[in-house]
């Protein structure tokens, strides 16, 4: 049975002003694809109210750390009260970007402990005696993940 463990909880980032959207958005992939951490889009759902738009944008992100470890990172992205203009002959959005974002560290992701009670009983003095320093230095990167994300957003809007 898979075994969660959050890392890193409910970290957010705000920014109003003005922002190319899809410029933004590149920078976030392309960060976690120097990481080696496969995209799976969620969901994306726009709605318009009056002149201004509202997208909200669930990410998720995964790379196999090793065959025991596999690191989720969780991001939703919300762009409110934005209008579409055009600066420089490019694209910009003039609103509010709200990031919240979620790092998880599954165990066993492939169920090699899972079946009878004697493989869950060697799986908790593995998880508790043998692999607890490995385990803090995989959370460990995870955190230094986060955090060289979260510098590069904050770079990106300048704060």
């Amino acid at each position: 049975m898979v075994h969660t463990e959050k890392v890193v909880k409910d970290l957010e980032i705000n920014y109003s002003g003005v922002f190319d959207l899809k410029e933004f958005l590149d920078v976030v992939k392309k960060y976690f694809e120097r990481n080696d951490y496969f995209l799976d889009e969620k969901s994306y759902d726009t709605k318009t109210k009056d002149d201004t738009k509202n997208t909200f944008m669930r990410w998720q992100f995964e790379r196999k750390l090793d065959d025991y470890n596999k690191s989720v990172i969780k991001i939703n992205i919300k762009v409110s009260n934005y209008t579409e203009n055009y600066l420089d002959g490019k694209k910009v959005i003039k609103g509010d970007i709200n990031l919240k974002i979620n790092a998880e560290l599954n165990r066993d992701y492939d169920d090699h402990w899972k079946g009878p009670m004697w493989k869950k009983f060697f799986r908790s003095i593995y998880d508790q005696y043998i692999a607890e320093e490995r385990q803090d230095k995989v959370k460990g990167s995870i955190k230094t993940l986060i955090e060289g994300l979260r510098k590069d957003v904050k770079k990106y809007f300048n704060i």
